[in-house]
């Protein structure tokens, strides 16, 4: 298995001759990424679980777990910074808080070199920053190991919100081990909670064991985002969230006599026009909604929801009014 290691990894030294240019190229990502899970692989067979090795998973969990609580504890404290500090309710359309849990490979520094290195003869330095440039290209995307994130509006914050109430809790590591999900030797490992971090790394990820065990840089990023849209007519985003009826009633229908074709009649218009405005809300329908019918699909039997109004304005323009009210009570609720 050491000799079949040693042989994937000139095969992807060959493919990538340790630069960046060949993630350019759709094809040699699709290669590197084949042969880079075969690797892993076979290094998670010939994992044994030594004593050294033990406890440096011991170490490693502690270390990933540690840096979990501190990314979450960080987003809330910037949450909470933002809300009552930053936030401008007058240019802010959304605020985004995420925190984020990545290993970052940074030079040699970042492979922690162990006693058994050669056993399992792998250039481990190399296959970091081969898996962190494949996974950095603009074929692929590695997902971070950690991150959370606050989705509560800063206007309906309150300080003596609990971590619960805004939604920055690390319901993930609760105490029940992850121990599962390390297969190799696991009994060796049975005494450890084992983090989810560790759970990503090895489960979601393209590192074995002995890749996991070897990592010494680990990124954590706490980032604000204020966002602000506007249409050409000024309106914010989700403006419907802040305006009366009349107010979004007249929009669809000075837009829509603005930009039919003569062929088409104001009602089609507005209907199509509400359809794809509102695609994201039609797309996440679910069957306790008011007005929403079920329908199968007579080759896959896959069922399909479809909103349908009381009043449809698409073959009666008298109904744009009542048809424009529906869907404005539908996407505020």
């Amino acid at each position: 298995m050491r000799a079949q290691v040693q042989k994937i990894e000139e095969r992807i030294l060959a493919i990538t001759e340790f630069n960046m240019e060949w993630t350019r190229s759709q094809r040699k990502c699709e290669q590197v990424e084949c042969l880079i899970w075969e690797r892993k692989h076979l290094l998670d067979k010939m994992f044994v679980a030594t004593p050294e090795e033990v406890v440096r998973m011991e170490q490693v969990n502690s270390r990933l777990y540690d840096l979990t609580q501190k990314m979450y504890a960080r987003t809330e404290a910037l949450y909470r910074k933002m809300a009552t500090a930053t936030y401008d309710p007058e240019f802010d359309n959304d605020v985004e808080v995420e925190g984020s849990l990545r290993f970052s490979p940074n030079g040699h520094s970042s492979v922690l070199p162990m006693a058994n290195d050669n056993y399992y003869g792998s250039e481990f330095y190399e296959m970091f920053c081969i898996i962190d440039w494949l996974y950095t290209c603009e074929h692929l995307k590695l997902e971070e190991v950690e991150n959370c994130w606050c989705l509560l509006s800063p206007a309906n914050y309150s300080p003596e919100m609990t971590r619960e109430e805004l939604g920055i809790k690390d319901d993930l590591n609760d105490g029940t081990t992850w121990y599962e999900s390390v297969q190799p030797a696991a009994d060796k490992l049975s005494h450890i909670c084992i983090c989810h971090a560790i759970h990503d790394l090895w489960d979601h990820k393209p590192y074995s064991i002995p890749d996991i065990l070897r990592m010494n840089d680990f990124c954590v990023e706490v980032k604000i985002k204020h966002q602000h849209w506007e249409e050409q007519d000024g309106c914010c985003w989700k403006w419907w969230e802040r305006c009366s009826f009349e107010e979004f009633r007249d929009k669809f229908v000075r837009e829509a006599e603005q930009n039919r074709a003569p062929q088409i009649r104001l009602g089609q218009e507005i209907y199509n026009r509400t359809q794809l405005y509102f695609k994201d809300y039609f797309d996440s329908l679910t069957e306790d909604m008011p007005n929403v019918e079920k329908h199968k699909d007579l080759f896959s039997d896959k069922v399909y929801l479809h909103w349908r109004p009381q009043k449809d304005c698409f073959y009666i323009d008298e109904n744009i009014d009542d048809y424009l009210r529906e869907v404005y009570e539908f996407v505020r609720r």
